[in-house]
C-alpha cells in the first residue's frame, strides 16, 4: 500500500527555518554602514557559534530480509557535549574552545593533557546564559 500511494519511511531531522533572500542585500548594506559609522576593522568583528557532539551515537535504521518482523535494537544514547567557537572575521585571532559537558571531570580527559580550552559543566551540556555571560567576561574580553 505504501508503493501504491508513494509513502515511505522518513527520518525527520533539523530545522528548516524560514528565509527572507530578498532582504539580505539591504543587511548587508547596513552592517557595512555601521562598521563605517563606529570606524571598525574586519579584525575587530567576531563571530561565536556554538554546536552540539554527540560522541557516541548509533545508527537508527539497519536492513534487514523480507520475512523479519522487527531489529534488535538499543536505547538511543544522548551522551554529547556542546562546543562554542569563536574567531574574527578575518581568521588572524581564534579563542579557545569552550566546551560544555556533563560532567565536573569527565574520565575521557583524566590522562590527557588538553590544550588551553574552556571546559563546563551543564546539567544537560547545553550552552546556558550564565555560561555564555562567564565566557564573555572571562574569556572573550581579556582575549579580545
Amino acid at each position: 500500500m505504501k508503493k501504491r500511494h508513494s509513502i515511505r519511511l522518513l527520518k525527520i531531522c533539523g530545522e528548516r527555518l524560514p528565509s527572507n533572500s530578498s532582504n539580505v542585500p539591504g543587511f548587508i548594506n547596513s552592517f557595512r554602514n555601521k562598521l563605517q559609522q563606529l570606524g571598525l576593522l574586519n579584525e575587530q568583528i567576531y563571530n561565536a557559534d556554538e554546536t552540539g557532539l554527540v560522541y557516541t551515537s548509533l545508527i537508527s535504521k539497519t536492513l534487514v530480509t523480507a520475512d523479519a518482523k522487527s531489529a534488535p535494537g538499543r536505547k538511543l544514547s544522548k551522551e554529547r557535549i556542546t562546543v562554542m567557537r569563536c574567531v574574527n572575521s578575518t581568521g588572524g585571532h581564534k579563542l579557545p574552545l569552550m566546551v560544555i559537558g556533563r560532567s565536573k571531570h569527565p574520565r575521557c580527559f583524566k590522562n590527557i593533557t588538553l590544550p588551553k580550552n574552556h571546559y563546563r559543566l551543564s546539567k544537560n551540556a547545553w550552552q546556558t546564559r550564565d555560561l555564555f555571560k562567564e565566557w564573555f567576561h572571562k574569556i572573550f574580553v581579556p582575549e579580545v
